[in-house]
């Protein structure tokens, strides 16, 4: 059976850029480091606003 990563890996190679995106969002650097607006977003993501 094939591991985890190796599952995950084959999914990342599918869509270019979500690495950096995910990396950016961790880092803080999507919303300038606002913690609070990173929440806020995040917020509105999960009630389906975009």
């Amino acid at each position: 059976m094939a591991s985890l990563k190796k599952i995950v890996d084959s999914y990342m190679q599918k869509v270019s850029g979500l690495k950096e995106h995910c990396d950016r969002c961790l880092k803080t650097e999507r919303w300038n480091g606002s913690v609070v607006l990173m929440v806020v977003n995040v917020t509105f993501t999960l009630i389906g606003l975009n």
